[in-house]
């Protein structure tokens, strides 16, 4: 399986490098001492000294500006090769289900993945690392008392399967740890080939920060810190003297240096190296996978910002020793966690999580992704029982929107004539601002915030009052906005509407079906009249009996059981166009409460109907020539809102 997944990637490296002049920017050095211009590295036996310097690569402009993390400052996003973007994303340790917080982080770097692929045309490979060894994997292990394997293969399952459910695209490949193993060995050794990796006496092999020199490079240190530490200062060295301590236990020269292998422990699962049998340290997983797919350079390497240090340090350190480069990875990106009673991140070891699938049993996928667009990826984000509120309402005010523009669009929908002219322009200045939002680092907050304008205009055209007996339509203009929120709704941030071309599909909350079956209502009670016909006798009361059993089935076909109440008082339609509200026989949802709501008026006529004009509903008419009319539009209507206890009448 792994030697699938890797040969897929040599094309990557066959591609012809590109130069290797690049454009150098300032980066301030920790201490104050300045900015470093130009990058300089010089061999002095095991010690390398150099700037901690970023280069922007030449390469490939994409019409991107992205933050990066090791100059905390936007940059153009530039790929190596034209089209292409390599992508490693740090993906879970399998020990545990996924939360609420693991949820915002990978669907909010999903909708990145998406703007890149959908709004900017890149071809995307993205490598996600699954941690199938470790830690806090064997300790789970023991206390199920079962093998590591049967723990990692549950929670990566389940943790794919939340991630459907959110609907986050699958990466291009997701390698294990443990199907690499022998890449970690190699890297490894590479590293300690060039000196700048040693064993210790306990048998662990670690990363020798001091002999490397350009440690800090994402995360600067402060050197005096642990320099107070080593001298047992205390206060705010506190931290580090017990880490210097704890690296004097394990013989590490320096508390910054870290495990590339640990030695194997009784009872624990390992492999065989160089160094005696032992696994992986967590922080060269991810550079040997990564580099053994992907190549180098990488375009871009995601994950939370809690791992920015030391997990992607450590990263960046060992793949420019390896690779003997002054720079890895080009594009760091983080994204912000998810918070708990005020600054309290969510996570396991604080248990304070809320599971993915608790989530979705109060919340619609829709609304959680579009929580994830109000925010930017880099926020944090305060989590709240009411945090969605905000994104239900926009989910509201989008179902509406659409639903009226189909009943417009379908000839449902009466009002003034559209002002064509206002509303194009409105949708080509949407589209350049969003477009221009997301090429501005990803922010869908503002992405957002312009097509709730575009939505608020076209509520305003549509609520216009008709003049006179005018039926022009500009269902054309219409069409256009629906067609450009569906794209972007859909395709790109991944919250599903039903298409205009489906809006007989639309869920009952929006009433989009109803059309079709008051169409069906219709022909059915034809037919009873034709049956009655033919059978010359009174079965009034049966057919009455029949229409209303049939209307039943597919009310609860939709969704209703017998017992709720109507959205609407029923009608009774009377030959000469009259139509009287009488009781409903068989109860249907949210009749009760209209039935109190609107103390079902006396028999009127259609003109001049109180009612009438505050409640689109849709009537069934009879006429004197004998042939049934379905009139009216109802937005918000079922099945059950049509009476049916005198359609036989």
């Amino acid at each position: 399986m792994s030697s699938t997944r890797c040969m897929g990637c040599l094309a990557l490296r066959r591609l012809s490098p590109l130069a290797p002049h690049r454009q150098r920017v300032p980066v301030p050095l920790s201490g104050g001492c300045g900015n470093v211009l130009t990058p300089l590295r010089i061999r002095m036996g095991k010690r390398w000294s150099s700037s901690a310097s970023w280069a922007l690569p030449d390469g490939h402009e994409t019409g991107i500006n992205i933050y990066n993390s090791t100059t905390r400052t936007k940059v153009p996003l530039r790929t190596v090769h034209p089209g292409l973007l390599t992508w490693y994303n740090c993906g879970p340790t399998v020990y545990d289900s996924a939360h609420l917080g693991h949820a915002l982080c990978y669907v909010k770097i999903d909708i990145v993945r998406r703007i890149m692929t959908r709004v900017f045309d890149l071809n995307v490979i993205m490598v996600m690392g699954i941690t199938d060894i470790d830690d806090k994997i064997i300790k789970r292990s023991k206390e199920l008392g079962v093998s590591y394997r049967e723990v990692t293969e549950h929670y990566e399952q389940e943790f794919f399967s939340d991630m459907d459910r959110l609907r986050v695209w699958r990466p291009s490949l997701a390698p294990r740890v443990t199907e690499h193993v022998t890449h970690v060995v190699a890297f490894t050794q590479g590293i300690m080939d060039r000196g700048l990796a040693y064993v210790a006496t306990d048998g662990t092999v670690c990363f020798d920060t001091g002999a490397y020199g350009r440690y800090g490079k994402l995360f600067p240190l402060d050197v005096s810190i642990e320099a107070a530490a080593e001298a047992g200062g205390a206060g705010g060295a506190r931290g580090a003297a017990t880490a210097t301590a704890a690296a004097t236990a394990g013989n590490k020269k320096s508390p910054r240096d870290f495990a590339l292998w640990k030695v194997a422990k009784e009872g624990e699962p390992s492999w065989p190296s160089p160094w005696g049998r032992g696994r992986p340290g967590w922080h060269i997983e991810c550079s040997a996978m990564a580099s053994h797919i992907l190549g180098m350079p990488l375009d871009l390497h995601a994950g939370g910002k809690d791992l920015l240090f030391p997990h992607h340090e450590n990263e960046e350190a060992q793949c420019c020793a390896y690779h003997d480069t002054k720079q890895w990875c080009n594009y760091w990106l983080h994204v912000g966690h998810l918070h708990t009673r005020g600054t309290e991140k969510m996570s396991k070891s604080l248990a304070n999580t809320i599971s993915v699938g608790a989530l979705m049993e109060t919340h619609s996928v829709n609304t959680f992704r579009l929580y994830c667009l109000l925010s930017h990826y880099r926020t944090d984000v305060e989590y709240t029982p009411t945090s969605l509120d905000q994104a239900k309402a926009y989910m509201r005010r989008l179902r509406s929107f659409l639903h009226d523009a189909y009943a417009y669009i379908n000839g449902q929908l009466k009002c003034a004539p559209l002002d064509e002219a206002a509303l194009k322009m409105k949708l080509v200045e949407t589209r350049s601002r969003v477009k221009w939002a997301l090429a501005d680092d990803f922010d869908t907050v503002r992405a957002v915030e312009a097509v709730m304008e575009l939505i608020s205009l076209g509520n305003r055209e549509l609520k216009k009052q008709p003049q006179g007996t005018s039926i022009s339509r500009s269902a054309g203009s219409m069409a256009a906005i629906c067609s450009y929120i569906h794209y972007l709704m859909d395709d790109v941030f991944g919250i599903h509407f039903p298409s205009v071309s489906d809006a007989s599909s639309l869920s009952l909350e929006s009433g989009g079906r109803l059309f079709q079956v008051m169409n069906a209502v219709v022909e059915l009670r034809d037919s009873v009249r034709k049956f009655a016909l033919m059978q010359n006798t009174p079965v009034e009361g049966q057919c009455c009996q029949r229409e209303q059993s049939t209307v039943i089935s597919i009310n609860q076909s939709m969704g209703h059981t017998p017992g709720g109440v109507s959205p609407h008082p029923p009608y009774d339609a009377t030959p000469g166009g009259h139509h009287a509200r009488v009781p409903m026989q068989a109860p249907f949802p949210y009749q009760a409460a209209l039935d109190k709501k609107h103390q079902l008026a006396p028999a009127t006529s259609l003109v001049g109907d109180p009612l009438a004009s505050s409640t689109p509903d849709c009537l069934l008419q009879i006429q004197p020539d004998g042939k049934d009319r379905f009139q009216g539009s109802v937005p918000h209507a079922h099945i059950a809102e049509v009476g049916v206890d005198g359609l036989c009448r």
